[in-house]
């Protein structure tokens, strides 16, 4: 009675253990797509400016603090997960990613 009262127990906790890292997963998923949005923005923002449309440079502002908003809600969110250091997590795994396409 004893072993299958603690192999419950253990499995339950395997289970929960599993379901955190998902959420994890799909957590740090989106920071990273929210980043990759804010630098594709900063670039267009950039070809705006030098082309002398200002009207579209801050249209991508805009869009550049709504990027920022979702970054630091995400961080926080990821925080309170246990993750620490999630920006510069998220920002090496663009970089590795990128690496990696270019490598092969």
């Amino acid at each position: 009675m004893k072993k299958v009262f603690f192999l419950l127990i253990g499995a339950t906790l395997t289970i929960g253990a599993m379901a955190q890292d998902s959420t994890r997963k799909a957590g740090m998923k989106d920071l990273r797509k929210d980043i990759r949005d804010k630098r594709a923005d900063k670039a267009a923002r950039a070809a705006d400016i030098k082309a002398g449309d200002k009207t579209a440079a801050k249209a991508e502002t805009a869009d550049i603090k709504s990027d920022k908003k979702d970054i630091q809600g995400d961080k926080k969110t990821l925080q309170s997960e246990g993750v620490k250091h999630p920006i510069r997590r998220a920002d090496r795994q663009i970089h590795k990613i990128n690496k990696a396409k270019k490598a092969g």
